[in-house]
């Protein structure tokens, strides 16, 4: 079948989503997206035009397009993604920039990545600063799988561990730098079809969406070497709460950012110490 014939069959399906049947049609005839557009007489084989009629099933079911090609572009990855973790959005880029102003080229400082999920946070700092050591904790072992095959997929060396936020973590152990994209969502949120697609358990915060914030700011200092940075992921209203959450339990010079979207994205707040 001819490209041109299936595609104008298709997208009608998807409501005229072009974006997203030229994105299903890259992914599953293994061609580029602008080969997509312009070579239009391009032979569909039957097996994947049977894919591609599959993945536009699922997408009308409401999965979202990740979960149904199973990678997501974030930072310089492709990242391996499934319906055991939280899908990277662009906006949290915005965080990893931040971090990487905490740590200086070629110093061997200690990060901890929690709620790591797919891995996404963790990778792109070891990526950008192989000389530091990275720890990368989840509650979900699904989540970790997930983590360690994106790590193994572009070699980078990370030490994954399963536990409840920091509990996962040796007592005593000591970082320059934590950081953080908890489940921030408030649980009566109405969300889209798709996103409700995505594990409750990475996406829900309690009644105002800061119950682990709260977790997160009462314990961090534990793990912090004195001077050491809590940098936290957030939701676009948020920012006031966290920031006073982080001055109750003792962090100073908080500071807070915004993505490029112009909505605030991350707060940060230094460990001074007992």
């Amino acid at each position: 079948m001819r490209l041109d014939s299936l595609l104008a069959e298709l997208n009608p399906l998807l409501s005229g989503a072009e974006h997203e049947i030229i994105w299903l049609a890259s992914h599953f005839l293994q061609i580029s997206k602008s080969a997509v557009r312009q070579n239009r007489d391009y032979d569909v084989s039957p097996a994947q035009e049977q894919q591609l009629r599959a993945a536009v099933a699922c997408r009308l079911s409401g999965q979202p397009l990740q979960y149904i090609t199973g990678v997501q572009p974030f930072w310089d990855f492709d990242l391996i993604v499934t319906p055991d973790v939280l899908i990277p959005r662009w906006d949290s880029e915005t965080v990893i920039e931040q971090a990487l102003t905490l740590l200086p080229q070629g110093q061997k400082l200690e990060v901890c990545d929690v709620c790591t999920g797919s891995g996404a946070y963790a990778l792109a700092l070891k990526q950008e600063r192989p000389q530091i050591n990275i720890t990368a904790c989840d509650i979900s072992e699904s989540a970790l799988n997930v983590a360690r095959q994106n790590a193994a997929k572009y070699n980078l060396n990370i030490d994954f561990r399963q536990g409840n936020l920091l509990n996962a973590l040796i007592p005593g152990t000591k970082f320059d730098l934590i950081v953080s994209n908890p489940p921030y969502i408030r649980n009566n949120a109405i969300l889209p079809a798709d996103v409700r697609q995505e594990p409750a358990i990475a996406l829900f915060g309690g009644t105002d969406g800061l119950d682990f914030y709260r977790r997160l700011a009462g314990t961090a200092g534990a793990y912090l070497n004195p001077g050491g940075y809590l940098l936290l992921e957030t939701g676009a209203d948020q920012k006031a709460a966290v920031s006073g959450l982080l001055q109750q339990h003792g962090f100073i010079n908080i500071t807070a950012g915004k993505d490029l979207a112009g909505y605030d994205r991350w707060v940060q707040g230094v460990w001074k110490g007992e």
